[in-house]
């Protein structure tokens, strides 16, 4: 599925620029630009892991997982 959201930036890119190419305005100028933001920052997005956590009990051992610090009065 990414590498198909990345052709069809890839793509829209190309006819970002072209349109650039042969009709210079601000209008194509700017969809190029951004065409080339988005096709970057689906790059970038793609290389950040997800967190994981995991937890190993002994035997006879209660394991408490949670995003943050956890207290436990008894």
């Amino acid at each position: 599925m990414r590498i198909v959201v990345k052709f069809v930036l890839f793509i829209a890119f190309i006819a970002c620029l072209s349109w650039a190419i042969i009709k210079p305005g601000f209008d194509s100028v700017t969809a190029t630009i951004m065409a080339l933001g988005t096709l970057l920052g689906a790059s970038v997005l793609e290389k950040k892991s997800e967190a994981s956590q995991s937890q190993n009990v002994g035997a006879n051992g209660i394991g408490i997982q949670a995003g943050r610090d956890v207290k436990i009065n008894k």
